[in-house]
């Protein structure tokens, strides 16, 4: 048997994506940032602070599928030439996705279990099946689900980009995706009951898009900006309405309780698929105006590093509450955007130093 074949070099690196990894990942940022004070405010419902976080927390919630929609796109702007698609080429694809991407996710994984069993007085070694079977489903800690969700995009990819080689499976890409998005939200919500965001299916129309967007990016930018006004405006409405979602129903207009379900479902993925939409013309016009300007090569740099930010932030938050937040609670508020900032940046000085050292792919990705 001949040997897989080496992965042709890729296309032209599309260095506005940077910036649209850089909003995304401070939204992720936000989520995890305002999560504990949207509990905490519970005990002030209908205050302007509850109002506040819960505005942040909510309207945030774009982060993962837009990274799904951009890991869409990429994939296939990369891969769908067929002079990309030579023989082997999956091996080296998959060598890659478990390289750069398990490796660093199961090393994360131990050091927040190792951190989670010391808090909680536990051996380690006594719990090694649960860190095992957490492994599996993204559950050492609260972020990890989504390297889950990506590893079941990866093994998907290769079949997925097969079947597409043929023009009328590209035609049909969107159609089906939107049907099957539906059938699986209702059935899931009626009869399987599973974790939806655990399960590639929930995020399967915006991967679909992404990769319908990365077989004709020009193509595909082009309507974009010809939409964009609409795009950006369906962003903002329907990010309200889902961050408004309960005031929508039992406060603003209570007819459409019995419909709840299906608003649910228009809302959510109207708003995660413009908020992909919307990062996209945001991002290629902040580059296309700034790109020699500081403030888009921070941005920039910001995005270059936002796997590593992923990984590592949530490890240094908890430890900024347990030693300031905590600590000076006089100052909760202040300290809890403070400490938003100073959590982000030590993750980028993070980046920035570890990536100097040939290793670091396995622990901050490539």
């Amino acid at each position: 048997m001949p040997p897989p074949a080496a992965e042709p070099k890729t296309k032209p690196r599309i260095e506005s994506l940077d910036v649209y990894r850089a909003i995304a990942i401070l939204a992720v940022v936000i989520i995890h940032l305002t999560s504990n004070p949207v509990v905490r405010m519970q005990q002030l419902p209908g205050s302007g602070l509850t109002i506040f976080y819960e505005f942040w927390n909510r309207f945030s919630q774009f982060a993962v599928p837009a990274f799904i929609f951009l890991s869409g796109l990429v994939l296939f702007y990369n891969y769908a030439d067929p002079e990309r698609q030579k023989r082997g080429w999956a091996a080296g694809f998959y060598k890659k996705r478990l390289l750069y991407i398990f490796v660093p996710y199961a090393v994360w994984s131990l050091i927040y279990f190792l951190m989670k069993q010391r808090e909680q007085g536990n051996d380690p070694l006594a719990e090694c099946k649960t860190f095992l079977i957490d492994l599996l489903t993204g559950n050492n800690y609260e972020h990890l689900y989504y390297f889950v969700i990506l590893i079941q995009f990866y093994v998907l990819f290769p079949p997925l980009l097969a079947v597409l080689r043929y023009r009328a499976a590209v035609r049909w890409l969107i159609p089906f995706a939107i049907l099957f998005q539906t059938v699986f939200y209702f059935l899931n919500n009626e009869v399987l009951h599973w974790t939806s965001g655990d399960v590639f299916a929930t995020y399967f129309l915006l991967f679909s898009l992404g990769a319908s967007f990365g077989m004709n990016l020009e193509r595909s930018m082009v309507s974009v900006r010809k939409w964009a006004w609409l795009i950006l405006s369906l962003f903002v409405v329907s990010g309200l309405c889902y961050v408004f979602a309960g005031r929508l129903y039992y406060d603003w207009a209570p007819v459409l309780l019995p419909y709840k379900m299906i608003f649910n479902f228009a809302i959510y993925y109207l708003f995660t698929i413009c908020a992909s939409l919307s990062l996209l013309l945001i991002a290629r016009g902040l580059f296309l105006i700034g790109q020699n300007g500081w403030p888009v090569r921070l941005l920039s740099s910001f995005g270059a590093a936002s796997f590593a930010i992923f990984l590592v932030h949530p490890f240094l938050l908890h430890y900024w509450r347990i030693a300031v937040v905590n600590r000076y609670g006089t100052y909760y508020h202040y300290l809890t955007w403070l400490g938003g900032a100073v959590v982000f940046l030590v993750s980028w000085g993070f980046y920035l130093l570890l990536r100097r050292w040939k290793w670091s792919p396995y622990m901050i990705g490539r």
